[in-house]
């Protein structure tokens, strides 16, 4: 799909065939450049990027051919989303990725300033019907806090009903 200057590739919402390779080496080069994941050994990728790739719960978006973000989630539920927000985030088991219906960003990587154009992106043009939670990391010294994202056919209303029937299942502070 084009929006504007991006291409934006993201099979599962927008169909379409990609190459897993292609995604795969796409995704580890943005990692690459990112000051969040550029320490990432690689053997956390089978575990945090492959299956996320298998299942197609991505987002690649490209400007002029070079990727500049890439988002991915879980499909969590009660069990896995208490297991992700208390224990170490590569520990995330194959079965977690789609065990339910509350869905996680995993990772947004927008390492060359795209982060506002991209936001807008998803809540306009790519993502505008979901709500999504994601884990807010701070650095080591803070503990992280919890974001919560709404697409922009989502009214305030299903917003705030969303938030409180299926509220996080820890102690974590809200952004």
């Amino acid at each position: 799909m084009r929006c504007g200057d991006y291409t934006v590739q993201a099979p599962l919402l927008l169909g379409g065939q990609f190459s897993e390779a292609e995604i795969l080496g796409a995704a580890v080069w943005l990692w690459m450049h990112s000051p969040v994941h550029r320490d990432a050994p690689l053997s956390v990728l089978p575990t945090v990027l492959l299956p996320v790739i298998k299942l197609e719960q991505y987002v690649l978006v490209s400007r002029g051919g070079r990727p500049v973000c890439f988002l991915s989630w879980m499909w969590l539920n009660v069990e896995s989303e208490a297991r992700y927000l208390t224990e170490p985030s590569v520990m995330i088991r194959d079965e977690d990725w789609c065990s339910g219906d509350r869905m996680w960003f995993r990772d947004f990587i927008a390492p060359f300033g795209h982060t506002p154009d991209m936001l807008r992106l998803l809540r306009h043009d790519v993502m505008p019907q979901f709500c999504a939670r994601s884990l807010w990391h701070r650095g080591g010294a803070v503990r992280p806090c919890i974001k919560t994202f709404r697409g922009s056919h989502i009214t305030r209303e299903e917003f705030r009903a969303w938030k409180s029937l299926s509220p996080p299942q820890t102690g974590l502070i809200q952004c």
